[in-house]
């Protein structure tokens, strides 16, 4: 079993978002459980997990006190198992329809088959369509006694207010570098992992507020059974040395765009991860900023205004980081504007309103049929499933040869999250609708 899967909490004290505990607890320990959770937050933060443990918590007839799984009857078993058949976890992106709402409405009124309450787990909330909505909203309005809602969106803001004040609110953070580390730490003990303090911390940041992501990349980092230091992590993630950092920083202050955009070569030549690199250097521009005003320190060299227009400018490359072909091409045109102060638009064709997509080259590997049409095809999986668009930001397509187009992954578990058979007939569905070309999607590992 994977480390995500394996170490899961399973109690509210194995939770290591500790103010989203505390409240939960509360809550249980009323007299009267709120028939409707709303959960709200990042990717990868525990929402799944903890409404798991709502659904343990108020069903074990064991429980050591109110609010409190045992983790040990049958109950508590079943739940942990998934083969409870009171627990419906329904993942909205792929059930959004009405007709599943009004299946669930049907169904909700049978009385639990075993436990106390029937938990209904509805993921991704906010892909529900608005007929969906509405049938969803009747029956929260007026619920059976035995049923409980916990729902779940990373888009609050796609959530109709009605459905929102029908539910308790909780919120879950990005989770901080100690509360990830608290969390790998307890995987890194079960596993009797060797890893130094130093490559913790580095996990912790690269997970970027993930317990998910966490977990899965420790999990890589482990495959060659090796001790786990900083030397390890940068040449299985693709990531760069801090001389190369250094070396970058040295040249965006003097604005030398030629040896700026020669490392940015070097990071595409040697297949580090670009990405990473310049989260790196945002984070760093954002510390110089503030000790500049904390620590009152004044760098003739690079004043304030400098080291703030180039955080903005890195900043919105990496908000079109979404919609590009060739990776590091927002950062290459963040260098130039930033040394040469041009200010670059996105320039629009004006008879049909659309961005003007580069031309690519039949060079690039994968047919112009597909290639300048990826953004395109992000966008029109949205309504299918958010979570997999994300992880499929991170890849970038290859090849397409007699029909069959080649996924290149970053990481081995994005391969593995794009190659499950219900996700590829919905990639080559979207394809066919977006480009009408039928196509068989394979995946590969980037070599690195």
């Amino acid at each position: 079993m994977v480390f995500y899967l394996k170490y899961r909490p399973r109690n509210l004290d194995e939770l290591d978002n500790r103010e989203v505990a505390d409240l939960i607890l509360k809550y249980l320990k009323k007299d009267s459980i709120p028939h409707a959770f709303l959960f709200t937050g990042p990717r990868g933060t525990g929402k799944t997990s903890t409404a798991r443990i709502i659904a343990k918590s108020i069903n074990c007839k064991s429980a050591p006190s109110k609010g409190v799984a045992c983790n040990q009857c049958e109950i508590c078993k079943s739940i942990t198992n998934g083969t409870s058949l009171d627990i419906l976890e329904i993942d909205a992106a792929s059930n959004r329809g009405i007709d599943e709402i009004r299946d669930l409405r049907e169904k909700i009124k049978l009385t639990p088959t075993h436990l106390t309450y029937k938990i209904y787990i509805i993921d991704e909330v906010h892909m529900l369509t608005t007929e969906a909505f509405n049938a969803l909203l009747k029956t929260l309005e007026e619920p059976p006694v035995h049923a409980i809602f916990i729902l779940a969106t990373t888009e609050i803001h796609k959530v109709p207010e009605t459905i929102i004040s029908r539910c308790v609110r909780v919120n879950f953070h990005r989770a901080s570098s100690d509360e990830i580390k608290h969390s790998l730490n307890r995987i890194i003990k079960g596993e009797k992992i060797k890893i130094d303090e130093q490559a913790l911390e580095q996990l912790a940041q690269i997970a970027d507020g993930s317990f998910r992501d966490a977990a899965k990349i420790l999990e890589e980092m482990t495959l060659d059974d090796k001790q786990i230091d900083s030397a390890l992590i940068i040449e299985k993630l693709g990531m760069t040395e801090k001389t190369l950092t250094e070396d970058f920083f040295k040249n965006l202050k003097s604005k030398n765009a030629k040896e700026l955009l020669q490392i940015v070569q070097k990071l595409n030549s040697d297949g580090k991860n670009v990405r990473q690199f310049f989260f790196g250097v945002l984070a760093n521009l954002k510390n110089l900023l503030i000790e500049s005003y904390i620590e009152n320190t004044n760098d003739d060299s690079w004043s304030k205004t400098d080291i703030l227009q180039a955080l903005n400018i890195f900043a919105k490359a990496f908000e079109q980081l979404k919609n590009a072909v060739i990776p590091s091409l927002p950062f290459e045109m963040a260098i130039v504007e930033y040394c040469e102060n041009i200010h670059v638009t996105n320039q629009t064709n004006v008879n049909t309103n659309q961005p003007i997509l580069p031309k690519i080259s039949s060079n690039e590997g994968v047919s112009e049929e597909v290639l300048p049409q990826w953004p395109q095809i992000m966008d029109a999986l949205k309504p299918y499933n958010h979570s997999l668009v994300g992880v499929l930001r991170s890849c970038k397509p290859i090849s397409l040869k007699d029909n069959i187009l080649v996924i290149e992954a970053g990481y081995k578990f994005h391969a593995e999250r794009i190659s499950t058979p219900k996700t590829l007939d919905i990639i080559a569905k979207v394809i066919k609708d977006t480009i009408g070309k039928d196509v068989k999607i394979e995946t590969v590992i980037k070599k690195r």
